[in-house]
């Protein structure tokens, strides 16, 4: 198995999980995230649109259509916080990681699926390894998995649960023991992590904003087919720009940035340099508005701000003290931070 030690720091040993202080507040994003009221949220959706549909086209193609979009997405947020749901609404997850420490296993992924559906992984070698059904895995996890050869692993306990880590992350994702192991080693991405995080991060950013463009398209479509006079769907359709325009500003205005990550990472000619970070504060998607002071070989300093910082690329900073620019770090450049070979990677402004 692959030592990470001259980029990322592995985990300790010697203490609970829980006391790594990254792998803390990104547990504590996720249940600030609240799936059960995600879920209530949609269902109220459900109810509310399809009775005003219903009273509006009766049970028309359009009722039809409508039922069929709903239930899509009922069923997509449904299956993407189905393990997250269960891991700790019942706090089996936080009870793991506050029993004990995380321990280097050797690990190979059997399926590899998208971040939103569970992949599997198997653990271990012989007639001793296991397999389980792990959430929220992204294709660069499964490259870090491929290159390392190992996984970090508490559990699973007796009823089945564990939590999984990846070198060069800290977060604790849901993991749930398979009765069997499947055959066969899933196919590994070629790309680098980084380049892999970056182009999941900006797709990320293009989809939200399609999605609210969608939901309006939809909307408008309805309004036609029910005959919504002219004044009234203008008065309408501005609030629905209105509510997106908040609700974008809200979500994914500082996610822009991301757009850019593709391209800078890609042209990147990683320089390590020491840093130190200022005070900074999560962010209920696990992002963070933070600076840094980079100290360059000649005794000058820079300042980095990065509006979008992941907290794992933080923690990892916090770690090791250093990370990887992707280009000179002259005042009033954008570039990509990082640690090559690893996923957490954020665009920052050199001030």
């Amino acid at each position: 198995m692959e030592s990470t030690a001259p980029v990322v720091r592995d985990p300790a040993l010697d203490r609970p999980a829980i006391t790594d202080p990254t792998t803390a507040i990104l547990l504590r994003v996720r249940q600030d995230q609240s799936f059960g009221l995600a879920m209530v949220v949609v269902l109220l959706a459900f109810v509310f649109s399809s009775a005003f549909v219903l009273a509006w086209s009766g049970a028309s193609v359009l009722f039809a259509l409508h039922l069929a979009v709903m239930l899509g997405v009922l069923g997509l947020v449904a299956s993407r916080q189905y393990l997250w749901g269960r891991w700790l609404r019942s706090a089996r997850g936080p009870r793991l990681l506050h029993a004990a420490p995380w321990r280097p296993v050797p690990a190979r992924v059997v399926r590899r699926r998208s971040s939103g559906w569970a992949s599997v992984v198997a653990l271990g070698e012989g007639a001793a390894s296991t397999a389980v059904r792990v959430t929220a895995l992204t294709e660069a996890h499964h490259a870090v998995i491929a290159r390392t050869g190992r996984a970090w692993v508490v559990g699973p306990d007796e009823t089945g649960w564990a939590a999984l880590r990846v070198d060069g992350t800290h977060e604790a994702l849901p993991a749930w023991a398979l009765a069997a192991v499947p055959p066969g080693t899933a196919k590994a991405p070629r790309a680098d992590p980084a380049v892999l995080t970056a182009r999941t991060l900006s797709v990320n950013t293009v989809s939200l904003v399609a999605l609210f463009l969608f939901g309006l398209a939809i909307t408008v479509s309805a309004w036609l087919v029910i005959g919504m006079r002219p004044s009234t769907m203008l008065v309408s359709v501005a609030s629905w720009l209105l509510c997106v325009g908040l609700a974008l500003a809200l979500t994914v205005w500082h996610a822009r940035v991301n757009l850019r990550l593709p391209a800078l990472v890609g042209a990147a000619e990683w320089t390590r340099v020491e840093l130190s970070l200022a005070p900074w504060k999560a962010r209920r998607d696990g992002t963070a508005k933070a600076s840094a002071t980079v100290r360059l070989s000649d005794g000058s300093t820079r300042t980095l701000l990065l509006p979008g910082a992941s907290v794992e690329l933080l923690g990892t900073i916090w770690d090791t003290g250093a990370a990887w620019l992707s280009a000179a770090p002259d005042p009033g450049t954008t570039l990509a931070v990082g640690h090559p070979g690893y996923p957490p990677v954020s665009v920052a402004r050199v001030a």
